[in-house]
């Protein structure tokens, strides 16, 4: 059989696209599958695809393509046959989609064509001819759509074999208010597959939530939450992943209930079961949920599941008690209650979530392709003599142990490229690295490598690693502390292929879940191995050596002044004595923005050829001796305690009194010695976790002070400092707040 998937555009981040990509993965182990992405706007999907599914683009909207078609006249006319009530879907949709969309229903030869959103279902109603099983999919919800787009699904749902719902208790409502006389209206929920990490360890003192950053999520009221359960227990942090419209009032929420450093805005993650399985908790406070995705992503990662109440998904996945709870009232106080509760019975916390990585099982794609094959078998119309003629031998093969009702001819099977290699990276206990190279089937072909490269950004060093097969069939080579001696910077990994150029590797997972706990040896020198994807998905290690280092692991801005805590790593025993360093260093780019230090040419992601790990306006000079101007460095008491940490300040004040530029950053040392027998300035910095590179994670807000806003920020290696820059005047466009 073949199905036809349409969706809005398979190259952005979203549910209905994930949910699409888990499901076309388990149909193509039977079935010919094809998806038709309406647009194109980028080089590759955001998530992997299975490479038995093929993908067509219908425009082409990357101008580096040669099939660019964004400067066509008829781009830049609005659709006349997209749903307009789906105002988001028709935005996208133009006059050329129209007419290739058309054309490509009018000779599709599948057997079933599924549309994935409302602007295409218009498509499908319209286009869609009677060869086919015309199958709409409802990834929101009913009671959630405007009137207009109501309207418009009312008026086109008649012309479709069958509405999908992704709830059973929003299939009711179409049932009672669009009672169709000839579309059955069913319920499917979307799927999730097994992650490919092991379940998470329930451990890490982390709250996980995740999707995108819009209103309708409330996550103001989960960091409101949040703050009652940092009250409570401060060793608690919330991580919250993923982009929108609504991440710049996010962040102020957290800077107003002073949780800076505490909930900390990870971005988008994909793939994102390595997050998942960091976590100990998940928290779902959104206003409706048409299914929850995340929720089951969650549980399938063996993570209970604390959520608001709402209409439609968590009720239906979430087993109150049993595998995650349910909380009745939308308020932060009940909300943080129920988290609260979680965090302080350990016993329930683990048996929760062993129950919701047995429940999450349900929804596994082999299940729900299973139903897509049964509606097939249930509603192709008997006029539809083609495809009926393919329902035989019922029971006969299977997907994935589960029944089918569909069997897939032998000359459905097209032919398919070989599948790319998958490169997943793991953190192990000990610190060390394995990191395995995967390949669908290595009886196709043999990977043309034994070894992995692994080069330095920064004086392109290069060493080699074997690779050796472990017993599953993979390749994988291992990265030893004791055996391999990396310096600090920034490490690319390469496979090697004999007589040809090396070729990067792709991040694929970065399991780096024992980093989160990690608690660094204080009487030993500090090495860091942190893996991570690159912004174009390839993987990198970043790594830091220091003989000696401050380890920062509290910081405080208040209106007056920073405080820092922090672990004292390799110094010498008892209290030693610390002295806090101010120095300054003159910002060299030009004042452009008061968020200068988040530039993205200071990332890690940078060139590999042509910069080093961290460039030299965001790190700090080796010298201290970084200018002449009087007062370049202020000395401020430190306090070393007997269990190996420390405590400093930074009254802002001195800042103000020792400023003679407009744009100053001030980079913060401890050095240890009484006076006369000082030793050298230490970096003050965070490096003793899993997070790469801090600088657009875990943000401070501007404290006035004069005529001057001060900031403290990590800097691209994730050492300390603070930025202090004019107050803008009231004309000017400069934002305050970072984006």
């Amino acid at each position: 059989m073949k199905i036809v998937f349409l969706i809005q555009n398979l190259y952005g981040i979203g549910g209905t696209i994930r949910s699409t990509v888990n499901l076309t993965a388990a149909l193509a182990e039977r079935h010919e599958v094809e998806v038709v992405s309406i647009l194109r706007t980028a080089d590759q999907p955001s998530f992997d695809i299975d490479a038995r599914v093929t993908v067509r683009d219908l425009v082409d909207l990357r101008e580096s393509s040669p099939d660019f078609a964004g400067d066509d006249p008829r781009q830049a006319q609005p659709s006349e046959d997209a749903a307009k009530g789906d105002t988001r879907g028709h935005h996208h949709c133009s006059l050329l989609t129209d007419e290739r969309m058309a054309a490509y229903l009018a000779e599709c030869d599948a057997d079933m064509v599924i549309a994935t959103r409302p602007a295409l279902i218009a498509y499908l109603a319209k286009y869609g001819t009677r060869r086919y099983l015309k199958v709409g999919q409802e990834h929101w919800i009913h009671n959630g759509h405007s009137q207009r787009l109501r309207a418009d699904l009312r008026e086109l749902c008649p012309d479709l074999d069958v509405l999908v719902t992704v709830s059973e208790g929003d299939a009711e409502v179409y049932r009672t208010k669009m009672p169709f006389a000839d579309t059955a209206v069913v319920s499917i929920p979307n799927s999730v597959p097994q992650p490919k990490v092991g379940p998470s360890t329930l451990d890490t003192k982390t709250i996980v939530a995740a999707g995108r950053l819009i209103t309708v999520k409330r996550y103001p009221l989960l960091i409101e939450a949040f703050a009652k359960v940092a009250a409570e227990r401060p060793d608690w942090r919330l991580r919250l992943y993923g982009k929108g419209p609504e991440a710049p009032h996010l962040q102020q929420v957290i800077d107003d209930l002073g949780l800076n450093g505490r909930a900390l805005m990870m971005g988008p993650r994909s793939p994102i079961e390595t997050e998942w399985a960091k976590g100990s908790i998940a928290a779902v406070s959104s206003q409706l949920e048409s299914f929850g995705m995340t929720i089951v992503e969650a549980m399938r990662c063996g993570v209970p599941v604390v959520s608001v109440d709402c209409p439609y998904g968590p009720g239906e996945i979430i087993s109150h008690g049993n595998d995650g709870l349910l909380v009745p009232e939308a308020t932060p106080s009940a909300l943080a209650d129920a988290l609260l509760r979680l965090i302080e019975d350990e016993p329930l916390r683990h048996a929760m979530g062993a129950a919701a990585l047995r429940s999450a099982q349900r929804f596994d794609p082999a299940e729900i392709a299973l139903r897509y094959e049964r509606l097939y078998a249930e509603h192709m119309p008997a006029r539809r003599a083609r495809g009926l003629a393919r329902l035989r031998d019922l029971g006969a093969r299977t997907i994935a142990g589960a029944r089918s009702l569909v069997p897939r001819k032998a000359a459905d099977q097209p032919l398919r490229p070989q599948a790319p290699v998958t490169t997943h990276c793991l953190v192990r206990q000990d610190g060390g690295l394995t990191i395995r190279l995967i390949r669908e089937s290595w009886a196709t072909g043999v990977l043309a490598t034994n070894a992995l490269a692994l080069r330095h950004r920064g004086t392109a060093t290069t060493i080699e690693v074997p690779l050796v097969r472990a017993e599953d069939g993979a390749m994988e080579a291992r990265l030893d502390r004791g055996a391999h001696r990396l310096a600090e910077g920034r490490w690319d990994v390469y496979q090697v292929r004999p007589g040809k150029r090396r070729r990067r590797l792709p991040a694929g997972l970065c399991d780096s879940r024992a980093l989160v706990n990690a608690f660094p040896d204080l009487r030993r020198p500090l090495e860091t191995w942190t893996p991570y994807a690159t912004d174009t998905g390839e993987l990198s290690l970043a790594v830091r050596a220091r003989s000696m280092h401050a380890e920062v692991t509290d910081v405080v801005s208040a209106s007056t002044g920073l405080t820092v805590h922090g672990l004292l790593i390799n110094l010498p025993e008892g209290r030693p004595a610390l002295t806090l360093l101010a120095v300054r260093r003159i910002a060299r780019r030009a004042a452009s923005s008061l968020d200068q230090d988040d530039a993205t040419a200071s990332s890690l992601d940078q060139d590999e050829e042509t910069a080093p790990l961290l460039d030299q306006d965001e790190e700090t000079d080796p010298s201290l001796d970084q200018d002449d101007v009087p007062g370049a460095q202020i000395a401020l008491r430190a306090q070393a305690h007997l269990d190996g940490r420390f405590s400093c300040s930074v009254p802002y004040q001195r800042l103000m009194e020792a400023r003679s530029h407009s744009h100053e950053v001030w980079d913060l040392y401890l050095r240890p010695g009484e006076e006369g027998q000082e030793g050298e300035p230490i970096r003050l910095g965070r490096f003793c976790d899993d997070i790469a590179e801090r600088k657009g994670v875990e943000r401070y807000p501007h404290q006035q002070m004069e005529e001057a806003l001060v900031r403290p920020f990590y800097t691209a290696g994730n050492e300390l400092s603070v930025r202090v820059v004019p107050v803008p005047d009231e004309d000017e466009s400069t934002p305050l707040t970072e984006h």
